[in-house]
Order: C-alpha cells, then structure tokens, then sequence
C-alpha cells in the first residue's frame, strides 16, 4: 500500500510539473480576432447549439452543418456556457484540450514505458509547432489529439483491468463524434491492444467496446433522417481528395513535408524510433506503430492532405522517440538514472530551440483586431440583411450574429445588388463601389476601418 501510495504521489508531483506549461496554451488567448475558416465557423455552429438548444443537427448561416460530428462543437458551447461569448472563450476549450492531451500523454507514455518517458514526451509535445499553433486556435483538432491519446491509454489500462472499460468506451465515444472518419484509424491499434488479452473473456468487453459504435450509428441514422445525402457528403469529407489523386510518391513526399514542417525538429528523431523500435518486437513500439501506419496510409491516396491533419501523429512520434531512447540507453549504460539524465539532455536539445520560435510566433504576439471583426461588430446594431464582398462569411456571421449573403466576385456584381436590392447593409471596399459606378448618393458609409468599408443602401 505505501508503494501504491507512493506512486500515485510521485504521479501527481509529475503532472503539477506540467503546469509550467499553461503559459504556452493560454496566455494571450484572445489577443487576436477570429479568423475566417475555421475559427468564426466553428464559432457560430456552437454559438446556435446554444439558441437551438438542439445537441444534433448542428446549422451555421441559416443552413444545416453537416461536415463534422457535434462532440467538439458540444465542448465550444459549454466553454460558451461558462465564461460568454468571445475570443476568449472561443479557443479555451481547445486550449484547455491541449493542455490536457499532454496530461494524458503523460500517462500514456508512463503506461507504455515508464515516468520518465511520460513526462519527457509530454512537455516535449508543445513545442511541436503546429500542434501548439492549433491548440490556440478555435478548431477541432486538439479535441481529436487529446481523444485519440486518452483511447489509447484507457485502451491499454482496460486490456488489464475490467473497471478502465467504461471510461475507455466513453472517451472511444467522444473521438468518433469528434470529427469524420479519421477517429476510425485507431481501430487497428485497439485490435492489437485487446488481441490475446485476457479481458476479451469478460462479459462486459463485447458492451464496452460496441457501443462508441453504436452511438456513433445512432447519430449517423438521425443524420440521414435530416438530410438524405448525409451518408455521401460523410465520405466526401472524410475522403477528401482520395478520388482524385493515386500519385503515392508526389502525395508521399507532400505528407513528409507537412509532418516535418509541423513537427519540426522532433521529425527525424521519431521517424526512426518508430522504425527502429519496431524491430524490437516489443508491444509498445508495435502499438506506435501500428497507430502511425493505419493514420499515415490514408494520405498516400489523396493530394489534399494538409499539415493540419498529421497533428494526431505528432504525439505518436515524440513518445517513440523517448521510449526508444530510453530503451537502448537502458541496455548500452544499465543505469536507469544515467538513462535518465541523457534523455533529459535530448530533450533540452530540441525543445528549447523550438519553444523559443512559438513563444516568438504563436504566444506573444501584439494584439491584432481585423477590420472585418470590427465592421461585422457595427453590422450588428442594424436590422437589414448584410452582405460581404469577399472571403470572410464565417467572420461576419460570427461578429454580427446575424445571416450573411457572399457577393460573389464577379463583373457588375454590386451593381445587380443595388439594383434588385432596397435596404441592406454591406462591407466591402470603396475601390469596388467607385469601380462598378455605385453612384455615392446610393449608400451611406457607417464605418471604415482600413481598406473596408460598411456601407447602407439608402
């Protein structure tokens, strides 16, 4: 008991340790407008959970939404919820995500190898460039990060003991309702977690393990209820490109590059781990693996991969790295605390330099409100329709609270507005109105605010 004891003390003093980290996710948070795709757009689809009250069929811009499943527009509401809405509040639950994936991370990494591993890996994780820049950002993809690390480690937890089942059901839940399709890659690791474990022989295991499945169908089905082209348009997304593109070694060599970029420094280190590692046949580099593999081959079967979407295999990479450093110091030095202090030195090797850079870059930045914030803002006060001339929708959804129509960026657009229009509210820019001959007494300027303008038709 007082080892027990001891761990679990010796667990919570490593985890205080991480909140060094909070800094990195939160401060400066709000020191910037929402941007257009996806911030203001995710935004707004959690802002109308909130008026509709309605869980399910989520809508933006008077129009259903159905490119991701609802679970992270679920935690942006209740962020919503709590502290009102803002810039701020926007991105907390995606920070707050962040911040918890390397907590989890933690775990995993001590589950798979030992504290050590755990704690290296997780404090190394938010100097990954891209994987720190999106945890600040009003998106879906810390929610995925986070949930495909905590799967992994209840995974591992309930493959030993039956009372981890529940809890790893539920987080098993929450990542398939987190975004479309891509969840369903941990499948082949899970396989190879529960294959020969003992706790398949448990009456609850066949329960426990379906129902993320099941609820996941049961929401699908409502889908297809609302919208008959819901089962097309869910692959669409989820396959994005994968039709159009069998150009492996062009789509291999963007992959390497948006990992790289992403990753930064922390790429060739875990490329080889995962490599090299494999080679051990030990259980946990194969879980690595066989994780890496099954999210990594999609992409080889689509051009339109972004650097985005490799963020779940940052994590993977930087704890192979540590867990395969360790193992071979382990054999070459046969001292756990010599292995200790030299996996601390690589740590500080690559992540000092790295987290410099993201302070500079993504966290202390000077404060930056756009001019479409600002005008969406002063569209808000007035009843009319509004009407932007550009590529900034989600933005003047979200500022003005209101249905926005897109003047599409055409000859004599703005004039065929004016003309078939009697009262309405636009922002756009004067160069556009002087150029299609808007007579000046045909609108009144509101407000300008850099190159735009916010004009109303009188």
């Amino acid at each position: 008991m007082k080892k027990i004891a001891r761990g679990y003390l010796l667990d919570l003093f490593l985890i205080s340790l991480l909140f060094i980290t909070i800094p990195l996710f939160f401060f400066k948070l709000g020191q910037s407008s929402l941007v257009s795709f996806d911030e203001a757009w995710y935004a707004d689809i959690a802002r109308n959970i909130i008026k509709t009250k309605d869980l399910i069929h989520l809508s933006w811009n008077g129009k259903i939404y159905t490119d991701h499943p609802p679970a992270g527009f679920w935690i942006i509401a209740t962020s919503f919820k709590i502290f009102g809405i803002s810039d701020y509040s926007a991105r907390f639950s995606q920070a707050l995500a962040g911040f918890l994936g390397i907590i989890f991370l933690y775990l995993l990494g001590k589950e798979l190898f030992n504290r050590a591993v755990g704690l290296f890996s997780a404090i190394s994780l938010t100097s990954a460039n891209w994987f720190l820049f999106r945890a600040r950002s009003g998106n879906l993809d810390s929610f995925l990060v986070m949930f495909f690390i905590l799967t992994l480690y209840l995974a591992i937890k309930a493959s030993k003991n039956s009372k981890f089942l529940a809890p790893f059901s539920i987080s098993m839940s929450l990542l398939l309702l987190t975004k479309t399709l891509v969840p369903f890659t941990v499948i082949p690791a899970l396989l190879f977690i529960f294959w020969k474990s003992k706790i398949t022989r448990n009456p609850k295991f066949k329960f426990y393990l379906l129902m993320p499945f099941i609820l996941f169908l049961i929401w699908f089905g409502i889908q297809i209820g609302y919208d008959a082209n819901f089962t097309q348009h869910y692959f669409k997304i989820g396959l994005s490109g994968v039709e159009k593109s069998l150009a492996f070694v062009e789509n291999l060599r963007l992959i390497k590059v948006y990992l790289h970029n992403g990753i930064g420094g922390w790429f060739w280190p875990g490329f080889f781990a995962l490599t090299l590692g494999l080679a051990t046949l030990k259980k946990e580099f194969i879980i690595l693996f066989v994780f890496f593999v099954s999210f990594f081959l999609p992409f080889l079967f689509s051009g339109e991969g972004h650097i985005w979407h490799l963020i779940p295999l940052h994590p993977i990479m930087i704890l192979s790295f540590f867990g395969f450093s360790y193992f071979i110091l382990g054999k070459v030095t046969k001292s756990k605390r010599l292995s200790v202090v030299i996996i601390f030195a690589l740590f500080l090797y690559y992540y000092v330099p790295q987290i410099q850079k993201n302070w500079r870059e993504y966290i202390n930045i000077t404060a930056y409100v756009s001019d479409d914030a600002i005008l969406s803002k002063e569209a808000s006060r007035f009843s009319e329709k509004l009407y932007v001339d550009g590529d900034f929708v989600p933005t003047a959804v979200f500022y003005s609270d209101k249905q926005v129509g897109q003047i599409q960026r055409k000859a004599k657009q703005l004039k065929l507005l004016f003309s078939e229009e009697n009262s309405f509210i636009l922002i756009t820019h004067q160069w556009r109105l002087d150029g299609e001959d808007i007579p000046p007494d045909a609108y009144e300027i509101i407000k300008e605010d850099r190159d735009k303008v916010l004009v109303v038709r009188k």
